[in-house]
């Protein structure tokens, strides 16, 4: 649990892409940053910055690590072991086998801002047809199945409870296809698309729930728009202890659901 103070000292591993969106919330909500990254060349004026974890010398209240999937692991589990609360970004490993190491410690949480779309209240109950997209503009970390495809199995979890792989298909656009309880889904992923889109297309075209605009469209319409900073409130939520307790169950059926979908592609 994450104590909430008005300035809370918080030590963010990664100074990188996602570690300055980051940083810029913190500032926004008034919090006071230590950064923490392997690179001196990403020192931030104003804030006390370290190469190495270990090297920290403030008492910080929680941290945010935001490096390399590959290095998830590694890096958190010290943090655990100091009782401080994680906000570990996705995937927390690459694989469920590296996972279990930190899996335990119930003050780690996973990042997923896709949980703080307005869009997810107006998913119907229901379904017979989900169709998926999300086409990114850059280029991940490890591949579109898992940098991209971790976004929406994650979102499936909240509102299905069995979810299936049944086949996956490479190229410039990756389709994974499945089932989840039974209704056939196709999520389509792809790193530096021309046209980027977030959005989860249901029966037919009937309802779109478009998650990079924050707009619920049915039948043709727009129903519902409210563009939120998503980022700010899950990084709120983490500090005020309100995070949802789930995220690293639904972490770990990720991590089995991209191993099996992996095991497909060397069949």
């Amino acid at each position: 649990m994450v104590y909430y103070t008005p300035c809370m000292r918080i030590l963010l591993v990664g100074v990188g892409n996602m570690g300055r969106k980051y940083l810029t919330k913190m500032a926004e909500l008034g919090h006071t940053p230590i950064l923490c990254d392997t690179d001196p060349d990403k020192r931030v004026n104003g804030f006390s910055f370290y190469c190495h974890v270990e090297e920290v010398k403030e008492q910080v209240d929680a941290a945010i690590v935001a490096i390399e999937p590959s290095e998830h692991v590694k890096v958190s589990k010290p943090l655990l072991e100091m009782g401080l609360p994680v906000l570990l970004e996705k995937p927390p490993a690459l694989s469920y086998r590296e996972f279990q190491k930190i899996e335990p410690y119930t003050h780690l949480y996973i990042s997923e801002i896709e949980t703080f779309s307005s869009c997810l209240k107006y998913f119907p109950e229901k379904v017979h047809t989900l169709s998926i997209e999300r086409l990114g503009r850059s280029k991940g970390y490890v591949s579109p199945l898992w940098d991209l495809a971790w976004h929406d199995l994650y979102l499936l979890q909240l509102f299905f409870e069995n979810i299936w792989i049944t086949q996956v298909k490479t190229g410039e656009l990756w389709e994974i296809n499945g089932e989840a309880d039974r209704i056939p889904f196709s999520l389509k992923v792809a790193w530096e698309h021309p046209a980027p889109s977030r959005r989860w297309v249901i029966n037919e075209g009937e309802l779109i729930l478009d998650l990079a605009k924050e707009e619920v469209w049915v039948k043709g319409e727009l129903l519902h728009s409210e563009p939120r900073d998503k980022l700010k409130l899950m990084l709120k939520a983490f500090l005020e202890g309100e995070f949802d307790k789930e995220s690293r169950e639904r972490a770990k059926r990720n991590l089995l659901l991209l191993e099996e979908a992996e095991s497909l592609l060397r069949t």
